[in-house]
């Protein structure tokens, strides 16, 4: 059945994945956190609905009373601002030019793709390091420009855009319960 095949498929390469690339990037947004960094998740398409979920469950979902925020962003979802720049700049602009007025040293970019190639993804990338923020991304296996231009890369072994866009979820659910629980354990022990 198509079910048990895309099951398969998706277990398969959700054991793919590294253990220690997920613990790494964890540690960036946490430093972040910490640090009073922000974070900005970009991404396109179903990529950009990630991104606004990202948003969500670590700007609102791990906060407790007592514990500190995580500052996040989805610059997708500034529809009137992205749809601007679209319109009057270019596509590949939609996110870089927003970052600039945001996006400072210490920064952490994380760049959610499938196929790694998107312009305004690789734009964003390019300022992020002339300002020196820090990038990640989390791309398909397409060999995308994407996976050099950044700090760190998470290639999921898949090219099939469903796969790759689910495990984007996967990655930022296990991370942000992650961390919502650490933020609980913190504030019992203050």
């Amino acid at each position: 059945m198509f079910f048990d095949d895309y099951s398969k498929g998706l277990q398969e390469t959700l054991d793919k994945i590294s253990r220690e690339d997920v613990q790494l990037l964890y540690s960036l947004i946490d430093e972040a956190r910490n640090k009073d960094k922000h974070v900005f998740v970009l991404g396109n398409g179903g990529s950009a609905a990630a991104a606004s979920h990202w948003v969500c469950d670590f700007g609102k979902g791990i906060n407790i009373p007592g514990a500190k925020r995580l500052k996040i962003f989805a610059p997708v979802d500034n529809g009137a601002v992205f749809s601007a720049y679209g319109n009057d700049n270019s596509y590949e602009e939609t996110f870089v030019e927003q970052l600039k007025n945001l996006l400072e040293e210490g920064d952490l970019i994380i760049s959610l793709s499938v196929s790694g190639n998107s312009g305004n993804l690789l734009e964003s990338h390019r300022y992020a390091k002339s300002i020196g923020a820090k990038t990640v991304c989390i791309v398909g296996d397409k060999q995308g420009k994407l996976i050099d231009m950044s700090d760190k890369a998470i290639v999921i072994k898949s090219e099939n855009y469903g796969i790759v866009e689910d495990i984007h979820i996967i990655i930022e659910h296990a991370m942000s319960q992650y961390m919502k629980s650490n933020n609980e354990e913190a504030v019992r022990q203050a």
